[in-house]
């Protein structure tokens, strides 16, 4: 029997929908869960697929914005004094001061034991040359362009399948990557400067590469773009989805 490894989805939603969790997600081997991102909505997100914070053995972070970083003030006090155990911090270096000291500092720098640095809630990996190896599966972070100015990854997963975190489209790395799936930001608005609009996933994609694409961190009105999204791309990302990362052969619900 095949140990277990996949990607499972935790959250697809936009920062402001109110019936979708945050765009989190996980990765889960019989080894160990890695989380990609820690947004607000982690505890019910992952009590909608049946885990706990306990269920968590390792987090890495695409950036620094509240969807995707606040739910670690939980994991951290309730890894110290409920659980009794560090979770392990995969960091990118870039995102260190505004992660400590300008998000979480704040609500976790000082407890009743007194003065605490991040290190004291998590086990901290800095992350070399942006690539990490975890419970047998291998990451590489890549750049991406989110909030100008702000330091934003995606995520690679064994050269198979590429998480984008929050961007703008990225026809340039996505030709570059051989990945077999790729879960792609988009916004269902035209507003908003900061991440991918569906028209613009149209225009700078070709068909073949659509295919291939999972459209998450989207907002509550997407049942209005299902049929678009079914013809011109994988689909919608949802919570609860399934990928076999050893397989590679399609995502299950």
């Amino acid at each position: 029997m095949t140990a277990l490894n996949e990607l499972l989805i935790l959250g697809c939603g936009h920062s402001e929908a109110d019936t979708l969790f945050n765009n989190n997600a996980l990765v889960c081997t019989a080894q160990g869960n890695l989380l990609l991102d820690c947004g607000y909505t982690i505890k019910p997100a992952l009590f909608a697929q049946g885990l706990t914070l306990q269920d968590i053995d390792a987090v890495v972070i695409t950036h620094v914005h509240a969807d995707h970083v606040f739910g670690l003030e939980r994991l951290a006090n309730e890894g110290r004094y409920k659980f009794k155990r560090k979770v392990r911090l995969y960091l990118q270096p870039q995102l260190y001061d505004e992660l400590w000291h300008q998000t979480l500092k704040g609500s976790l720098g000082r407890n009743g034991e007194g003065q605490c640095e991040l290190d004291d809630y998590f086990d901290v990996c800095w992350i070399e040359q942006n690539q990490f190896e975890f419970a047998g599966n291998q990451y590489r972070l890549h750049p991406v362009t989110h909030t100008p100015g702000k330091a934003c990854f995606g995520i690679e997963i064994n050269g198979s399948v590429f998480y984008s975190g929050d961007t703008l489209v990225l026809p340039e790395l996505l030709e570059q990557l051989a990945v077999q799936w790729i879960f792609h930001d988009c916004t269902l608005a035209d507003w908003n400067p900061v991440h991918a609009p569906i028209s613009s996933l149209l225009q700078h994609y070709p068909e073949a590469l659509r295919k291939r694409i999972f459209l998450m961190s989207y907002e509550d009105h997407w049942a209005g773009f299902s049929e678009l999204v079914a013809r011109e791309f994988a689909g919608f990302a949802w919570q609860g989805q399934r990928l076999d990362l050893n397989r590679l052969n399609g995502a299950t619900g």
